[in-house]
């Protein structure tokens, strides 16, 4: 009767430590993809914060046409205060604005300076598309983890939530401007 008793008891207690062993792992996982989750966060605060020098250094050369009022009004964009998500959005509208702008005018747009800071726009967009896809997967990760078993466990501890991933569309743009 003791060894069914004591079979039972180291049993039990393997059971708890393989789980609390488990936990732990899972624990340190959610760390890690945090952390991914935060490197990927800062890059991406930098590569946001170029792109608006760059869009608002190209403005001046895109006043030289006739349709002034059809400029995206990146100056607000500074008076507003957004985070990550909100700034991408809203840099995102005025890329395109941007980019349709100069796509309609290129005739009038032939300048060796403007096509300098277009192809570091077209290489800043490429980081930002490769910290988005890096941000993205961490998030995935993450969410994936929050809602299996028995890392939704942790979730209910750390009261983890999921991640709002961004969206975003693949961009072959201007082409045209840098082939000069």
């Amino acid at each position: 009767m003791y060894i069914l008793y004591i079979i039972i008891g180291v049993s039990l207690f393997l059971f708890l430590f393989i789980f609390a062993i488990t936990l732990i792992s899972y624990k340190n996982k959610y760390s890690f993809l945090y952390i991914k989750l935060k490197e990927a966060d800062n890059n991406m605060d930098i590569l946001l914060q170029k792109k608006e020098e760059l869009m608002l250094k190209i403005i001046p050369f895109l006043e030289e046409i006739d349709h002034k009022e059809d400029l995206p009004d990146l100056i607000k964009l500074k008076s507003k205060k957004l985070d990550h998500y909100e700034l991408y959005k809203e840099l995102e509208k005025n890329y395109n604005e941007l980019v349709d702008i100069m796509e309609t005018y290129e005739s009038k747009l032939n300048n060796k300076e403007l096509s300098h800071f277009i192809d570091k726009l077209n290489d800043n967009e490429n980081d930002l598309r490769a910290a988005l896809k890096y941000y993205n997967d961490s998030a995935t990760e993450i969410n994936h983890l929050i809602h299996h078993f028995p890392s939704n466990l942790l979730k209910l501890v750390n009261h983890y939530e999921d991640i709002e991933l961004y969206t975003f569309k693949k961009q072959d743009r201007f082409e045209l401007l840098t082939e000069q």
